[in-house]
């Protein structure tokens, strides 16, 4: 436990010395998140619409 407390006291350390380098993470991650929800949705319409 105190090792995983030791990273994570890094990684935020690190994130605040390196601001840019978090909002480029943040991007990707809700970039990714966006193309997962538009890959579920248009798998639904397409189903939605082959039922018609």
């Amino acid at each position: 436990m105190d090792e995983l407390l030791t990273k994570t006291a890094d990684l935020l350390s690190a994130a605040a010395a390196d601001p840019d380098r978090v909002l480029r993470w943040v991007l990707i991650y809700f970039g990714i998140s966006s193309l997962g929800f538009i890959a579920v949705w248009l798998i639904g319409e397409i189903r939605r619409q082959s039922r018609q």
